[in-house]
């Protein structure tokens, strides 16, 4: 099979449903493949927004240093291949085809009903051990108590910040989403917590855990991306002494930020990417553009997921703009532009609408009004209608033919339901000697 239909069977595999009890589907592979994740140290980092910009700041230092460097991150925008990265090079379609051939073979002979994240994640491990990566920065894709990466034992453990998202998988409140999070928590091993994820809860899991424990101070002056470099400074700080030379390289790296996080991608008008899809990273982009140096009305083109908390997130939206272009991901995931239109709708009658069937239409009519009236345009919501707004801007990045994203056809149990915290990992147990101030 080539790299297209092996990539159409993957997307099948959650497609045709599947219950994920546990981490035994990721063990079971990593057994398989003879545990490829046991062949280089790593760091984890979970979250419910920031995750994906302190793994790209952490990566980028490292590999300043010297080291080469695996990248594993969650969801993509135009192209599968994005998640995996050595260096920042993409995996190569003939790398990915012979991944998941051997995969698929295991996933056959042995009966693992492994869902896509799950293989996708065995395939990133087995891909960073055949390039000999000296470190992975491995980010979480949902939760991480049962997450498939939380296989590993990593030198560092992260949590960026706790906020409600995916509630329906993770929990309704903080505290269930908190317990799903610090999941990742290791016998011994740091963790370093973000200002949003300083919670007493956490705190007290990892002193359970005999877990070094630092936090990083809260501040409401401060961008969320300053906030991420804050997390990512800290933490390359921690990994310092199991990194020599890694000290000297974090200011250069903490300027790195993963494509569409606040990403200007044009100044004739202005148009920004963002990728925030929740109340938490809206609130983010409201920070963000609130700090521009020269102030601009502003228009939105804009999707959300059906799995946010929808009406939040057009609270914030209303706050910054009063035109917005509605679109709706293509995928079965997005919010009809017929909802979104309702809902805007019952929070305020001033924004000026414009409802669109195809998202290349929403950014052309929206990018030609911007310029006529001096607007900055904003193309943000779900990753899911990303990938076809950077198409449309005529923005050259690898991509597939179709969209190919994990749908969340998982059974996901919370920890509250099980009678109390249950960690995972398989492998050996890590960490480095860390100074800085314990909690």
């Amino acid at each position: 099979m080539n790299y297209l239909a092996l990539l159409q069977k993957l997307f099948q595999l959650n497609l045709l449903g599947g219950m994920k009890l546990g981490l035994q589907n990721a063990v079971s592979l990593q057994k398989a493949l003879d545990f490829p994740d046991h062949s280089f140290p790593s760091v984890h980092v979970a979250g419910t927004n920031g995750k994906g910009s302190v793994c790209w700041k952490i990566a980028r230092a490292l590999q300043l240093s010297g080291r080469k460097v695996g990248l594993y991150t969650s969801p993509h925008i135009s192209s599968f291949r994005e998640r995996i990265q050595v260096d920042g090079v993409y995996i190569s379609e003939d790398q990915v085809k012979d991944g998941l051939e051997k995969i698929f073979f295991i996933l056959d002979t042995l009966q693992i009903p492994a869902t896509f994240f799950e293989v996708t994640t065995s395939l990133a491990f087995w891909h960073f051990a055949r390039s000999s990566i000296d470190v992975a920065v491995v980010e979480t894709g949902l939760g991480g108590r049962l997450d498939a990466t939380n296989i590993i034992s990593p030198l560092l453990s992260i949590i960026t910040s706790i906020a409600l998202d995916h509630t329906e998988i993770l929990g309704e409140t903080l505290e269930k989403i908190a317990l799903e999070k610090s999941g990742i928590i290791k016998p011994n091993v740091p963790v370093l917590l973000g200002p949003r994820a300083s919670l007493d809860s956490i705190q007290e899991i990892a002193r359970k855990q005999h877990s070094p424990c630092f936090c990083i101070p809260y501040s409401s002056e401060i961008t969320y991306d300053a906030e991420n470099s804050k997390i990512a400074k800290e933490a390359l700080q921690l990994l310092s002494s199991s990194f020599p030379d890694l000290a000297s390289k974090i200011d250069r790296a903490l300027s790195v930020k993963p494509p569409c996080r606040f990403e200007k991608v044009s100044t004739s008008p202005e148009i920004f990417l963002d990728a925030a899809h929740n109340p938490d990273g809206l609130k983010a982009l409201h920070k963000e553009l609130a700090q521009l140096s020269n102030p601009k009305p502003c228009r939105f083109v804009v999707g959300l997921s059906k799995t946010k908390d929808v009406k939040s997130c057009l609270d914030y939206l209303v706050q910054m703009g009063s035109s917005f272009h509605l679109v709706e991901a293509r995928n079965g995931r997005g919010v009809s532009v017929e909802q979104l239109k309702r809902d805007l709708e019952q929070i305020t009658a001033a924004p000026l609408f414009h409802r669109h069937s195809s998202i290349d239409q929403a950014v052309q009519e929206a990018k030609e009004k911007a310029r006529q009236n001096d607007e900055r345009l904003v193309i943000c919501g779900t990753f899911f209608i990303l990938g076809e707004a950077r198409d449309s801007l005529g923005l050259d990045y690898p991509s597939d033919p179709f969209d190919l994203n994990e749908r969340n056809a998982i059974h996901y149990p919370l920890a509250s339901q099980l009678g109390g915290h249950e960690g995972g990992h398989a492998g050996s147990q890590g960490g480095g000697h860390f100074g800085g101030q314990r909690l």
